[in-house]
């Protein structure tokens, strides 16, 4: 084992040789009595070991603190607020389990569309002799027909 082997295992595994593997144990110890600046590396490992213990210790006020939060934690969580109008939240929903509301409202949409476009809702009512000229053409005029505003055709 060199040093930098050294400092990787005393990373890993701390300053505590009863933490240390059995296999490398043995060559640690000896690197540690053999060599000055080994013997610099555990002692830095020991003193962060003292410090990383000392801010890490469990006290009573953690316990209390901890008992508190899973006590919160395991009691029901209080029923949250529903907005009346929710079918947009509803539909934007990406969790397709409870389907039957989302298909129920893009089924009253689709229906809502077809009656307003079927009763010309969208036609102009100030100018009657236009709708009236449009009424009297037949389906195939309207389809293949110019664009009104454009002039392309089909």
């Amino acid at each position: 084992m060199n040093r930098e082997q050294l400092q990787t295992f005393l990373d890993s595994h701390g300053a505590d040789p009863a933490r240390w593997p059995e296999s490398e144990r043995a060559k640690a110890e000896r690197l540690i009595a053999s060599e000055a600046d080994a013997r610099a590396m555990f002692e830095e490992t020991k003193l962060l070991d003292a410090m990383l213990a000392r801010h890490t210790q469990i006290t009573q006020d953690n316990d209390d603190a901890v008992a508190r939060v899973t006590r919160r934690l395991a009691s029901p969580l209080p029923r949250q607020k529903v907005p009346f109008w929710r079918w947009p939240t509803v539909l934007l929903d990406w969790e397709f389990s409870p389907a039957w509301p989302r298909v129920a409202a893009l089924a009253c949409c689709a229906a809502l569309g077809f009656f307003i476009g079927i009763a010309g809702l969208d036609r102009p009512f100030d100018r009657l002799d236009q709708s009236a000229t449009l009424m009297s053409r037949d389906l195939g005029s309207v389809v293949f027909g110019p664009q009104a505003l454009t002039g392309a055709g089909p």
